[in-house]
């Protein structure tokens, strides 16, 4: 997905109007008062590591007075940026710590991937032959 000149990650933008509120992630779970969010969980929220679901939404667009089609809009562009569903944080710490391109460690990742989806099925074969014989 080609990004907008203005685009701003879901979690950017949810720590910016936190931010701009003052508020602390303890401030907020206490203002959202739904009992499974957590302070870890607006900082999951903030790192794009976790989103919210849509009723969470609707009470986030209200502590935030933005309009809710606009955090849903953020959430899903989001989501479409990512790398084939890899965060792309990991990904440029990966990079790092490699010392290769992005995109040279994209292709490794779906090389490992695919080595072990390989593998799995061949011993899941082997494995099988045994139990037949």
């Amino acid at each position: 997905m080609k990004k907008e000149k203005n685009y701003v990650d879901f979690g950017e933008w949810m720590q910016k109007l936190r931010t701009e509120k003052n508020l602390t992630e303890a401030e907020v779970v206490e203002k959202l008062g739904i009992s499974d969010i957590t302070e870890k969980t607006v900082k999951r929220w903030e790192r794009d590591l976790e989103f919210p679901d849509l009723n969470t939404i609707y009470k986030i667009s209200e502590l935030y007075f933005v309009p809710s089609e606009e955090l849903i809009k953020s959430k899903e562009d989001t989501l479409k940026s990512g790398v084939n569903g890899i965060n792309k944080r990991f990904i440029r710490w990966l990079s790092m710590l490699l010392g290769i391109s992005m995109y040279g460690t994209i292709i490794l990742c779906r090389i490992i991937v695919y080595i072990a989806l390989i593998a799995t099925l061949i011993w899941f074969l082997g494995v099988g032959k045994e139990f037949v014989n």
